[in-house]
């Protein structure tokens, strides 16, 4: 199968022998990736192969023990402040403030993240297009698990995608019509976006992937192109 991670020259995430420890528990080991613009990328494995902390490496949540990382085609070190305005990250519990309701977390956000400076205009026309009057002025803890990433997923993406979209676990706990509403979100972005989907479910995300990295016990064990999902599917059942 394909190991090779280096394709073409427009680098949006590069990895250079970076490890993750925890105490005495190694979480990654020596990961070397390349990931270019455009690209809908899975990082897949069970749990606990490493798979979130690569994400939360990647998206500056967490720094690496060891090892180095650009984003852009910029060193993380000194620029974290900088490059986290082009990121949107989406992690496996949503994240608002429980006493405000869904509209006043969107336009916070919006106005937080300094992307609009009409961020009622941008919530408003969204409520409209993604049919959330229902349940927009509730406040966000008595919204299901589906309303809430669906808010989720548009507190990171409005106004319009951000460079490098970061998703843990975006289709857990969805119904059809939610599911449906991320896959068009993600096979609807511009080409100069980039996506990096984690999940355990190789299935449910190998439809949207240009490629796939597996991971196993820390160490991403195989890079799938879309011609080798349904054979290396075969070989895990």
């Amino acid at each position: 199968m394909n190991t090779s991670t280096d394709q073409g020259d427009s680098s949006v995430v590069e990895l250079s022998n970076v490890n993750k420890v925890y105490g005495f528990t190694i979480a990654l080991k020596k990961i070397n990736l390349r990931i270019n613009e455009g690209e809908i990328i899975g990082l897949v494995g069970h749990n606990g192969a490493g798979k979130s902390t690569l994400l939360k490496i990647i998206s500056l949540l967490v720094p690496p023990t060891s090892g180095d990382m650009k984003l852009f085609g910029i060193e993380v070190k000194e620029n974290q402040h900088l490059l986290k305005r082009e990121m949107g990250v989406l992690l496996s519990h949503p994240f608002f403030y429980d006493n405000l309701t869904g509209r006043e977390n969107l336009e916070y956000y919006l106005r937080m993240n300094k992307r609009t400076n009409k961020p009622k205009d941008i919530v408003k026309e969204a409520v409209k297009q993604y049919s959330l009057k229902l349940y927009i002025d509730r406040p966000t803890h008595e919204l299901s698990t589906g309303m809430a990433k669906k808010l989720e997923i548009l507190r990171v993406s409005l106004p319009s995608l951000p460079k490098l979209l970061l998703l843990d676990e975006p289709f857990s706990g969805l119904d059809v019509e939610n599911k449906k509403f991320i896959n068009h979100l993600i096979k609807e972005q511009p080409k100069d976006r980039t996506v990096i989907i984690c999940s355990h479910d190789f299935r449910t995300i190998a439809q949207l992937c240009t490629r796939v990295f597996y991971l196993e016990n820390g160490k991403i064990t195989n890079t799938l192109l879309p011609s080798e999902f349904d054979f290396f599917l075969e070989k895990q059942n």
